[in-house]
């Protein structure tokens, strides 16, 4: 059975065969195991007081790949991974979602603890201008000099447009979209980081890209 496809042990799995339902979960335990690492890194847990760990974030996959089994449908031909891979990511998104929820609603009614929003997003980041420590240059790997040319120009406007919003707007979307780190965070990642709620921090986030997009050339 270990040479099995992910979709032949599907099938099997589908009859009711548990053995191959038990291998189907072990072959891709990497997949599961680096989408949670992911999700751990770039959503702060390691920081935060939501009580989720790595293991938890691994069951949740695990839990969200048996599910799929079910739903999947090999005559669509497409990879079972493919398949089930948003589902994981999304059932370990979720966790950490209902995790956020009850630790806003413990901040928010704990009048001796630390309120939600205690770092101000006016407050500047530590060191240089934050934008100085990010590439500016374009992917060097890149196959067409005039892709290279072109990609360069669009992102100095963008960090011009940048420079041109709220210093807090720009912290924020900074942060959120990995302009430091290379990294995305998720919008209850960067709640998390900044301590404000996620309805705060959705609203920060679209007002903050409303004003850039209207400093950038293209827009006029």
């Amino acid at each position: 059975m270990r040479t099995m496809t992910n979709e032949r042990l599907c099938t099997l799995a589908q009859r009711g065969d548990t053995r191959a339902q038990e291998q189907l979960v072990q072959n891709n335990l990497g997949y599961i195991r680096k989408t949670a690492n992911e999700l751990y890194i770039s959503v702060g847990l390691g920081n935060s007081e939501l009580g989720i760990d790595h293991d938890d974030l691994i069951q949740e996959g695990s839990i969200a790949l048996l599910r799929a089994i079910a739903l999947y449908d090999p005559g669509k031909k497409i990879k079972f991974l493919t398949y089930a891979g948003p589902a994981i990511r999304n059932a370990m998104m979720d966790l950490i979602s209902a995790a956020f929820a009850t630790f806003e609603q413990r901040m928010q009614s704990d009048k001796d603890g630390i309120p939600v929003e205690r770092i101000c997003l006016d407050d500047l980041l530590p060191g240089e201008d934050s934008m100085q420590r990010s590439n500016l240059v374009a992917d060097p790997y890149a196959s067409e000099p005039e892709k290279i040319m072109e990609e360069a120009e669009n992102r100095k406007e963008l960090y011009e447009g940048l420079r041109r919003i709220s210093e807090r707007e720009r912290v924020y979307l900074l942060y959120r979209f990995g302009f430091e780190d290379d990294m995305e965070h998720p919008l209850v990642g960067t709640a998390l980081h900044f301590h404000l709620s996620e309805s705060r921090a959705r609203s920060t986030e679209a007002l903050a890209l409303d004003n850039l997009w209207l400093e950038l050339p293209w827009w006029y």
